[in-house]
């Protein structure tokens, strides 16, 4: 229709008719006066001697004339618009993409299909636009037909946590015009929102049950898995779980009863005839915290040598029997982690990763003064150094590019250096001597102060400080690593880097654990960019025939699962105003309405409007009598 009438209130305007018509049924009795012949009856006007009464409707120009005033004034009064052929209605949909909203995928569905068809105003078209609220991930749907949107949501996939909408919809905002509509579809209603968003919630309260955590511990030679269950519903749950190895055998399903709003704890011997467990819950409303795909954790070892003076063999081996997946070597080439202690008579430091003691061959009984003040970094974030005693000792010569991380005073305590091992240039064919190339990257934690004259090892912040570093030089070593994972979670893998690196092929397997389902090579520059899969499943990260990760991904985001404040509110409304004006055209009649509504005004006053009586300008004859016929 081409046509909108933009004040529907107009039509009580209509009312006027009847109103008109039940006037005209009120005539003037009609006066009696009794003469001696008909035809000295002169021509008089009607009138009322006993007031108005209801009559026939007498068929006259001025009623026609009133009804089509009434008409023409409801026309007027209803402000007729004409819809412009290119007008368009924008409608930006920012659909949540946290994992709850899988559960009513078809309630999302049904409402864009019912919803947004209305939307459409007094516009010619509607312009449709539907965005996750992750601002990386891509536009679902841009375009002008609603089936094809609901087709691309059929593989919609969203597996993230609570996320907040407001950059999406300052996204959503910027991609309509100032009148279209911005409508956030979620599953929990939320407060206020910005950029005149509008709040569409489609969710309801569910029961759920499924797994939250999962961690592991030795008994012997016996690695035990321990998965833990909550119940999320106010209700007591029976659930059936049953696991699958990975030669494909299923043990028997086994119940296991969760009090409303608790915990339980499954937990078993990890099997020796493989590498990877699942277990599985009974399927329920939200299926991905319902399996639980488990890999026997083989983190990275670091080979450790130890390159001190023999007053520093306590603290190395208090650190070979503290930290775990340590393996101790005899030789500096192969170690991935060293400990030196600094001599000035040699000042060298190895060219590999260490961490660095000042050995102090006097001894002093003066104690340094001055505040310790820690700088902001990864290293020494939340760590105490405010008790720390340190005699003084010789110091290390830093670098212009040394970060320092603790100070005491003017003293730089701790500092960590990055540099650069190039390898020897070689001559080029003309005689010239090529640019040295690095070849990898060398991470040393320089200890300015000699430990044995400190109380340095009796503080938890030193030990937390070489944990750190080691889990450092740890992540960044190429090396097979076997773990598990959150979904979604991002991945740190070190890969080999050079001139021309192999990519880095990410692989994902259905839930058989064998058949790939997603497999995609990675630039090496680029694998930083990695992320866990959005749901539960095993995946593998190999560089050539190097592989570098094994791992799978479990969901465990108790925020997502937790399904009882889900509700519905539908809080969208229709644009007006403005959205109007720019979408139709005024009726470019309307004065020409005006004009013939004055003209039947005048008019039907014209013939309604009294007229002079004949006995005021022609007195009766006096009667006179006849005489009877003989």
């Amino acid at each position: 229709m081409n046509l909108v009438l933009t004040n529907p209130l107009g039509f009580w305007a209509l009312l006027g008719i009847p109103a008109v018509i039940l006037i005209h049924f009120l005539q003037r009795q009609a006066k009696v006066v009794p003469v001696s012949t008909l035809f000295l009856l002169a021509q008089t006007q009607r009138e009322s001697v006993s007031g108005r009464r209801f009559d026939r409707i007498t068929n006259s120009i001025p009623l026609w004339l009133q009804l089509l005033m009434v008409l023409l004034l409801t026309w007027l009064l209803v402000e007729p618009r004409h819809v412009r052929p290119a007008s368009t209605q924008q409608v930006a949909v920012v659909i949540d993409s946290s994992a709850s909203m899988t559960v009513f995928r078809e309630q999302i569905k049904e409402a864009i299909n019912t919803k947004v068809p209305g939307l459409r105003g007094t516009a010619a078209r509607i312009e449709l636009f539907v965005f996750e609220s992750d601002p990386d991930k891509k536009t679902i749907y841009a375009g002008d037909k609603i089936e094809d949107a609901l087709a691309r949501l059929d593989a919609w996939a969203p597996a993230a946590g609570s996320i907040d909408p407001n950059n999406a919809l300052r996204l959503a905002r910027s991609r309509i015009n100032r009148e279209g509509i911005l409508i956030y579809l979620t599953d929990t209603p939320v407060g206020s929102l910005p950029f005149d968003a509008q709040l569409l919630a489609v969710g309801s309260a569910k029961p759920n049950c499924g797994f939250t955590g999962l961690a592991f511990e030795r008994d012997g030679d016996d690695l035990i898995w321990k998965a833990v269950v909550r119940n999320y519903s106010d209700q007591d749950q029976t659930r059936n779980w049953q696991a699958t190895f990975e030669d494909g055998s299923q043990t028997e399903p086994r119940p296991v009863k969760i009090s409303k709003g608790g915990l339980t704890t499954i937990t078993a011997v990890f099997p020796t005839r493989g590498n990877r467990l699942r277990i599985a819950l009974d399927d329920d409303d939200f299926p991905l915290d319902d399996d639980l795909p488990i890999v026997r954790p083989a983190p990275k070892t670091l080979k450790f040598f130890a390159n001190t003076s023999p007053k520093f063999a306590e603290i190395s081996e208090r650190f070979e029997e503290s930290f775990a997946n340590i393996e101790v070597v005899n030789d500096t080439s192969e170690a991935d982690l060293v400990f030196a202690s600094y001599d000035p008579l040699l000042p060298e430091l190895p060219d590999t990763d260490c961490i660095v003691f000042v050995d102090e061959t006097t001894q002093s009984r003066r104690y340094l003064r001055g505040g310790i003040v820690a700088e902001k970094h990864p290293l020494l974030d939340g760590l105490n150094w405010q008790s720390l005693l340190i005699r003084e000792s010789i110091e290390l010569e830093l670098l212009q590019g040394d970060d320092v991380l603790l100070w005491q005073g003017s003293r730089p305590l701790i500092a960590l250096r990055n540099s650069a091992v190039f390898e020897d240039a070689a001559p080029t064919p003309a005689g010239a001597t090529a640019a040295p190339r690095p070849v990898r990257r060398v991470r040393q934690l320089l200890m300015n102060f000699d430990p044995s004259l400190s109380n340095a090892f009796k503080l938890p912040a030193t030990i937390v400080l070489l944990h750190r570093f080691c889990e450092d030089i740890r992540t960044r070593k190429v090396a097979p690593e076997s773990k598990n994972t959150e979904t979604g979670q991002p991945l740190e893998i070190a890969v080999m880097q050079g001139p021309d690196p192999d990519p880095v092929r990410y692989t994902v397997f259905g839930p058989d654990g064998t058949i790939p389902i997603e497999d995609r090579a990675v630039p090496a520059d680029q694998v930083r960019l990695l992320r866990a899969p959005a749901f539960p499943a095993f995946f593998q990260v190999t560089q050539g025939d190097k592989l570098l990760l094994e791992s799978g991904a479990h969901f465990a985001d108790t925020r997502e699962a937790d399904l009882s404040s889900c509700e519905s509110i539908d809080n969208v409304a229709e644009n007006a105003g403005q959205a109007v004006d720019r979408n139709t055209r005024e009726d470019k009649l309307w004065r020409l309405w005006v004009i013939l509504v004055l003209a039947a005004l005048l008019l039907a006053w014209h013939y309604t409007k009294d007229r002079p009586r004949d006995h005021d300008h022609n007195p009766e004859p006096e009667a006179k009598p006849i005489a009877s016929a003989p």
